[in-house]
């Protein structure tokens, strides 16, 4: 039996998964990592992408879309807090093609300022992730 690490995944309003896993693999700032137990200490941001949680294309391996975060590892725990998750066979994907179809008009209106077109790419990036993450499921 392989060994395994608690991981906890917080949300603004609570605890959104608890439990003890093998490996969890999540976007960062180089690439995707792969966390498994004996994992060095580690604090960092995650990128907006997909989370796993157990071995890719494994029964029980769970699927998340998550929009960023921190993540902060200890020998035998990881913790990650973010506002931004999901699970992906709970993603609405035709409200996500309408929303990337909205965004991308009004950004094309080109009549918004600086910080408004800003938030609006953040967004249109996060609804694009979300629906490769939904596809890749």
């Amino acid at each position: 039996m392989m060994s395994k690490m608690y991981l906890k995944i917080t949300v603004p309003s609570g605890i959104f998964y608890e439990n003890d896993v093998e490996i969890v693999t999540l976007k960062m700032s180089r690439g995707y990592i792969g966390i498994q137990p004996g994992h060095s200490t580690m604090f960092s941001n995650i990128e907006i992408g997909t989370l796993t949680i157990g071995w890719e294309n494994k029964p029980g391996t769970e699927k998340y879309f998550i929009g960023g975060g921190l993540i902060y590892v200890l020998k035998d725990r990881i913790n990650i807090i973010t506002d931004d998750i999901v699970n992906v066979k709970d993603i609405d994907i035709q409200r996500a093609i309408e929303e990337r179809d909205r965004l991308e008009n009004k950004l094309r209106e080109n009549k918004y300022s600086a910080a408004d077109a800003y938030s609006m790419e953040l967004k249109l990036k996060k609804t694009l992730l979300r629906i490769d993450t939904y596809n890749k499921k």
